[in-house]
């Protein structure tokens, strides 16, 4: 096999140095040299590549006496000169290497590469494309094998290494081809040799002390050398630059002296005038994986980012599992990871529903491939669908803090303000212009500046756990942000989250400061009748509450009725009626240390299921100032994993279910017009059913029902904005 490899790499670049004497740089060719027939026109190269693909070969130097076949995955992006002929670029390798026997059962040794590239394309122009391409970059090495731990892992933080990594260099030499398969397409084949350099490593195992056989006849490891073939694809499918503004010419109407505001939608680009580009968005979620994984890796330092072709082959051969994080990582950080997924597709001028898809594809990206941890369900619900809500949210709300219009200082706050809340969307504005750019804004105000209530609150909050609010008590500050964004009623339009609620919650003092986030979004919309009483949506709901007292959080889908009334000019009372199906929910419980989950690492507090429920909101207001509130939610959720063990050799069965109830009712008392003093008071009630269907010495067979109840009460200072 590896005078095979070695033939083909040879192969490979001859046909790349033959290709110095036989193909032209049609753009370098002056015209005086251009005799008799017409020079054929060849189209002019894409700016941009993007590459993907897979290595395997051999290995030898240092590590190679005890390591073998290693196998690799790389991205990498590339820029070309004008002409074509040279590209400067760069990306990042994954890869590993197995040990040799008699250890060839124990864990690979993973090898990441950060490098830049120069690449000599001959032929630029043509179908068949051979280069040659070197590349400088920072190399890693981190075993996973378990005779290198330093420590046992039990005795770590959790998701700490247990192994240690060493640093170095390397320098890569890689003869290939391209060969077109469409305009923006191409199959790559190339032969690769790379050396690499490290710090000194032991190969002393240092729990184990020396071993037999060893290794290797040195004690220590400092260098090696892979050679092999690479498959991939390269896709050019940019034109330019990350997409470039919509450059309006003349941008000031000579007639008004007023800025023109962009122009709607034409498909190509979107309302604020960026160029759709599923190439840049496709780029940007690769990065943010890849650059995510790294980060971990270097500075954290994890225990599941020694990743390779190896760890995704056996994540997808394992299959979907569930995991043990904590409730804020799976429930609050992971919809935040896939809503910078879902606005990689909305800062590039994709619409929801592509932009959804982004979210989805990143999210599982991530769990195949960007961890050795094996693929968890419930991550991939929270950060797909949960990183639609917060993405879109996001993009939003950015939206309602932008003004191209703007100059000077109060331009630059604005764009920092928006930044922060769609950091990815903030990037493109940044290198496109568009960050500093005076145009117009979206013709329509719905891609803008619709009808939105703002409302921030700020007080303090006694959370108790027992039948009253005098038992077991804590008392501590909170803020809280309240968005109410759209008029269902009153819209020229209903796409998706053209009207949507959010409410964040900091608690000062808490266990956690994000204490709450709730979204509410509607997707589809359909008036009933005229429209102006009724109307009838399909809403997306994100929910997550973390304190002390209780932990829950879901995804759900469902329909629900929009209706309005108007008592008298001054009052209006609105009220939403819902029912909904739950996708996954969690919920703290009591047994929930019995899950089942992949690579352990702590004890779960929190049930996972699919479930059902339904709410009903009730909202009286008087010239648009908040009076009274009223919410009752009632949850059901059948537990998948958690509180469900089956092990008939033990003799014990158990199997659960929760019923989550939440209401609350709140008064504010205006004081200005926009500003308010208010009380409220909310009950989180959970009963839960054990079946338990075995007999054990600890449990008697039948349901055992436990309930939970944490009444909360809240003063507040609150200011109002309508818009």
């Amino acid at each position: 096999m590896k005078v095979i490899i070695r033939r083909f790499t040879c192969f490979i670049a001859a046909l790349a140095l033959a290709s110095l004497a036989s193909a032209e740089d049609p753009s370098s060719a002056p015209a005086s040299q251009t005799t008799g027939t017409p020079p054929r026109l060849v189209q002019p190269p894409a700016l941009w590549h993007l590459y993907s693909g897979f290595g395997y070969g051999g290995a030898g130097g240092g590590y190679g006496e005890f390591l073998e076949e290693p196998i690799n995955y790389e991205m990498r992006l590339a820029r070309s000169s004008a002409s074509g002929a040279w590209r400067f670029g760069g990306g990042v390798q994954f890869g590993s290497m197995d040990m040799k026997p008699p250890y060839q059962d124990q864990k690979e040794w993973a090898r990441f590469e950060t490098f830049g590239t120069v690449t000599r394309v001959f032929n630029p122009g043509g179908r068949l494309r051979p280069y040659l391409q070197g590349r400088l970059g920072l190399v890693r090495v981190h075993p996973r094998s378990e005779l290198f731990y330093f420590e046992e892992p039990e005795n770590l933080e959790s998701g700490q290494s247990p192994t240690k990594a060493t640093n170095g260099f390397g320098l890569t030499l890689q003869p290939g081809v391209e060969i077109g398969l469409g305009k923006t397409l191409a199959l790559d084949v190339a032969g690769f040799w790379s050396v690499y350099r490290t710090g000194e490593y032991s190969l002393i195992p240092p729990l184990h002390g020396p071993i037999e056989p060893p290794l290797s006849s040195q004690d220590t490891v400092n260098n090696g050398q892979e050679w092999g073939v690479r498959v991939g694809l390269a896709w050019q499918p940019f034109a330019a630059s990350p997409p470039e503004p919509l450059r309006a010419a003349p941008a000031v109407d000579p007639a008004t002296g007023k800025l023109r505001p962009l122009p709607p939608p034409d498909g190509q680009r979107d309302a604020w005038g960026v160029r759709r580009s599923w190439g840049w968005a496709t780029a940007e979620m690769l990065a943010i994986n890849s650059v995510s994984s790294m980060v971990i890796e270097y500075v954290r330092d994890a225990n599941f980012t020694q990743i390779s072709p190896r760890s995704f082959w056996a994540n997808l051969e394992e299959g979907f599992t569930y995991d043990d994080n904590e409730f804020r990582t799976n429930q609050l950080i992971h919809p935040f990871n896939g809503a910078t997924y879902f606005n990689s597709g909305r800062a590039n001028g994709i619409g929801f529903w592509g932009s959804s898809a982004l979210a989805i594809a990143g999210a599982f990206m991530w769990e195949c491939c960007g961890e050795t941890h094996p693929i968890s369900f419930n991550d991939q619900m929270s950060t797909s669908l949960g990183g639609i809500a917060r993405g879109e949210i996001a993009y939003r709300i950015s939206s309602l803090i932008l003004d191209n219009s703007k100059r000077g200082k109060g331009r630059w706050g604005q764009e920092a303000a928006a930044f922060l809340m769609d950091p990815i969307r903030g990037f493109n504005r940044l290198v496109s212009g568009d960050m500093t750019e005076v145009k117009g804004n979206p013709a329509d105000r719905w891609d803008w500046r619709p009808d939105f209530q703002l409302a921030v609150r700020t007080g303090a909050r006694v959370i108790g756990e027992g039948e009253s609010i005098t038992e077991n008590t804590n008392t501590y500050g909170f803020l809280e942000v309240v968005l109410n964004y759209g008029d269902p009623w009153e819209g020229e339009r209903h796409r998706p989250y053209d009207r949507f609620d959010v409410q964040s919650q900091s608690n000062f003092g808490d266990k956690t400061r994000q204490g709450r986030l709730l979204i509410r979004g509607d997707l589809f919309t359909k008036p009933l009748g005229d429209g102006k009483k009724h109307v009838l949506t399909l809403q997306q709901d994100f929910d997550y509450i973390d304190n002390e007292a209780y932990e829950y959080g879901g995804q759900s889908f469902g329909p629900a009725l929009l209706s309005r009334f108007r008592p008298s000019s001054s009052l209006s009372l609105v009220s939403r009626v819902q029912a909904y199906a739950i996708v996954l929910g969690a919920v703290n419980s009591d047994y929930a240390f019995i899950a089942d989950v992949a690579d352990r690492e702590r004890y779960r507090e929190y049930d996972y299921g699919p479930g059902a429920g339904g709410a009903v909101e009730l909202y009286l207001q008087r010239k648009n100032l908040p009076l009274v509130t009223a919410r009752y939610r009632v949850n059901w959720i059948d537990v998948s994993n958690g509180s469900v063990y089956d092990s008939p050799d033990m003799g014990l069965g158990l199997d659960a279910s929760h019923v989550v109830q939440q209401a609350n009712v709140k008064l504010e008392l205006p004081v200005t017009r926009s500003l308010s003093v208010g009380v409220d008071g909310s009950l989180f009630f959970r009963r839960s059913h054990y079946d338990v269907t075995s007999a054990t010495p600890e449990l008697e067979p039948g349901r055992r029902t436990i309930t939970q109840r944490n009444p909360e009460v809240r003063a507040f200072l609150a200011w109002t904005y309508n818009h």
